[in-house]
């Protein structure tokens, strides 16, 4: 069967086996596809760059997922604009692999994505776009952070105030007091948490 040689070329083919797992990501028959991309995902390699950003784009879920986590080992900047779209993937576990993947990534040109995927309908992906935000840090991802102490999941706002609180920008000292007033007690806390880090004497009141 064809899968299991695209599986093989996986495990014992090496880089030379690259070229050949790029074409069957073309194959008629999506278990072929779907193992030559986790074949790609373990070993790697640039050549598959764009093999692999066209398989974004298949009509099978597990294979765009796999294409997703293939491209977030690869250390290359071509890939970020991939990862972005998968971002608005029909599929929510291929977005919540592609903000997951995205929050490993140093580069603020992929905020706009995640905080656009604060609003996503599936709670994975706006928790791990949260997080990925509070990783990225800077002012855009700070005014991402911002918007998400006001999502309706409160596990999103926990993570807006986590990041908010290892950031310590002045600019949020008023989101955070108004954040002391959130219905969840480990947003009211972690609020507290990053005002009382600030140090800020208007914060003080409602400290007390």
């Amino acid at each position: 069967m064809r899968w299991r040689a695209a599986e093989a070329l996986g495990k014992f083919g090496g880089e030379q086996a690259i070229p050949g797992l790029i074409r069957a990501l073309e194959d008629e028959d999506r278990d072929v596809r779907w193992r030559a991309a986790e074949a790609l995902r373990k070993l790697g390699g640039e050549q598959a760059i764009p093999g692999l950003i066209r398989a974004l784009e298949d009509e099978d879920r597990d294979v765009r997922r796999s294409a997703v986590e293939a491209l977030g080992r690869l250390d290359s900047e071509q890939v970020i604009p991939g990862l972005i779209q998968a971002l608005e993937d029909a599929d929510w576990n291929v977005r919540w692999r592609a903000a997951e993947v995205l929050s490993k990534l140093d580069v603020d040109q992929t905020i706009p994505g995640l905080i656009q995927a604060l609003e996503d309908a599936d709670r994975h992906v706006r928790r791990s776009a949260a997080e990925a935000l509070g990783k990225l840090g800077g002012k855009q991802a700070i005014a991402g952070l911002i918007q998400a102490l006001e999502n309706a999941d409160e596990y999103v706002r926990w993570r807006a105030a986590v990041a908010l609180e290892k950031l310590g920008s002045e600019q949020t000292i008023p989101n955070l007091i108004q954040a002391l007033e959130d219905t969840d007690w480990n947003v009211r806390w972690r609020a507290t948490k990053a005002l009382g880090k600030l140090g800020q004497p208007r914060s003080l009141p409602k400290l007390q």
